[in-house]
């Protein structure tokens, strides 16, 4: 088991942003958190509070109110009891735990007017591959921020990124030297079979010369970073600073 140091300090920055929102409290936060094991590496608390912030940065002159609040609930919740194995049926526990919480949440916190289906669609969907054939809006909307949500920046990728690849128990030379190639391979090819919805490509613009970027940079930069990540407890805009 490979164990990287949790970033509680950006994830308390996460919080306050998030909080600043009309959608949801720091209580509310706190409670959710109680799902997610911080030794997972990558899918963790800070990962959905990073995906559940993008969610609210969607144009609010697509959308109506119940529609951005039920697909940012359905991000707090779209990894919840992750087993690190990335075994099928995550999702569907974690969908579980999702409308049993959102049962108390109602009148415990007074939570009303969210859309039960377009929450079970988004997070059962973030499993299957096949993203193309998803008909769902809300699922693609929740598909595309759950991976591209990475590609905000070049060093954002970095950042929230790494830790998916301690996730699947390699080693810092092996993912630079051999898993990168097939994975933005994999990424590219999306470029082709897939077309990144309309309301992610607002968020996401540079999603692939960041990939470029990325590609381009070498290796021991990368190992250097992926150490960091793994070592230190940093802040984004403290390793930012660093590597910029």
């Amino acid at each position: 088991m490979i164990k990287i140091k949790y970033k509680h300090r950006q994830e308390q920055i996460l919080i306050e942003e998030i909080a600043s929102s009309s959608f949801i409290t720091k209580d509310i936060l706190c409670e959710i958190k109680k799902y997610y094991n911080e030794n997972v590496p990558y899918h963790n608390f800070l990962h959905v509070l990073q995906v559940s912030k993008q969610v609210l940065k969607l144009n609010p002159n697509h959308f109506n109110i119940v529609e951005i609040k039920s697909l940012f609930f359905a991000a707090l919740f779209h990894d919840a009891w992750h087993t690190w194995q990335a075994d099928l049926l995550d999702e569907f526990n974690s969908l579980d735990i999702a409308l049993k919480s959102l049962e108390d949440f109602r009148e415990k916190y007074d939570i009303w007017f969210l859309d039960e289906r377009l929450i079970r669609k988004a997070i059962v969907w973030t499993v299957f591959s096949k993203r193309w054939q998803l008909k769902d809006r809300f699922a693609k909307i929740l598909w595309d921020l759950d991976i591209w949500v990475l590609w905000l920046d070049f060093l954002e990728f970095c950042y929230y990124g790494f830790p998916f690849w301690y996730e699947m128990w390699q080693n810092e030379k092996e993912y630079i030297t051999k898993t990168e190639i097939w994975y933005f391979k994999y990424l590219i090819s999306f470029n082709k079979e897939i077309l990144l919805s309309e309301e992610v490509k607002e968020i996401s613009p540079n999603i692939f010369s960041n990939i470029k970027k990325f590609l381009n940079t070498d290796i021991e930069t990368k190992i250097d970073m992926m150490k960091t990540i793994k070592n230190e407890d940093i802040t984004y805009k403290e390793f930012e600073k660093k590597y910029k």
